[in-house]
């Protein structure tokens, strides 16, 4: 049995459930295969991403945000999420919700990326506000179709991936941030 870390804790005192890729909701998915086929590469890049990446690099200028939107494009294929159903699908994953609040207390205290600004007298709000204001660009998240933030491994990396997401549903106000964890 796995010892369970304070981020599985804290997503299964919501009510998170373990579950196998194949019955996550496709936002979930979409952010799973992502993280780990194109930001990780985990996991083997379906035929449709191959193709994304080789155009993507055939942009001239390298221009960022295109060649993001085809991967983004190629990702959300049918063929794509046939092949990821087919190659993953009993890969076990928790998901659930974590209140907004929670989940900030949990990354303001326990996160190592942001130990630094704690140790420099800043709070949340603070750093919050200095991240909308000149941190990375933001992109449009929606309010419906939530992507999850994945969840640290270890006590002290609460947020794996998704850091932009999390900042965004503060933003947008949402009372919920949607999470993936792995078992």
């Amino acid at each position: 049995m796995t010892r369970k870390n304070k981020n599985i804790k804290l997503a299964e005192s919501h009510g998170a459930k373990v579950m196998p890729f194949n019955k996550l909701p496709k936002e979930a998915r979409y952010a799973m295969i992502h993280y780990m086929a194109i930001d990780g590469e985990a996991w083997e890049a379906s035929d449709d991403l191959v193709d994304s990446f080789e155009k993507g690099w055939k942009i001239k200028g390298c221009e960022y945000e295109k060649a993001r939107a085809l991967h983004k494009k190629a990702l959300m294929s049918p063929a794509s999420m046939k092949f990821y159903s087919d190659k993953y699908g009993n890969v076990k994953l928790g998901y659930g919700y974590i209140p907004t609040k929670e989940l900030i207390k949990a990354v303001w205290e326990r996160d190592d990326a942001l130990q630094e600004w704690k140790e420099d007298g800043v709070d949340f709000k603070d750093y919050k506000q200095w991240y909308f204001s000149n941190g990375a660009k933001m992109p449009n998240h929606s309010r419906t179709n939530r992507w999850p933030s994945i969840l640290g491994c270890t006590n002290n990396e609460v947020i794996q991936d998704g850091w932009h997401r999390f900042y965004s549903y503060i933003q947008m106000k949402c009372r919920n941030i949607p999470c993936l964890f792995y078992v």
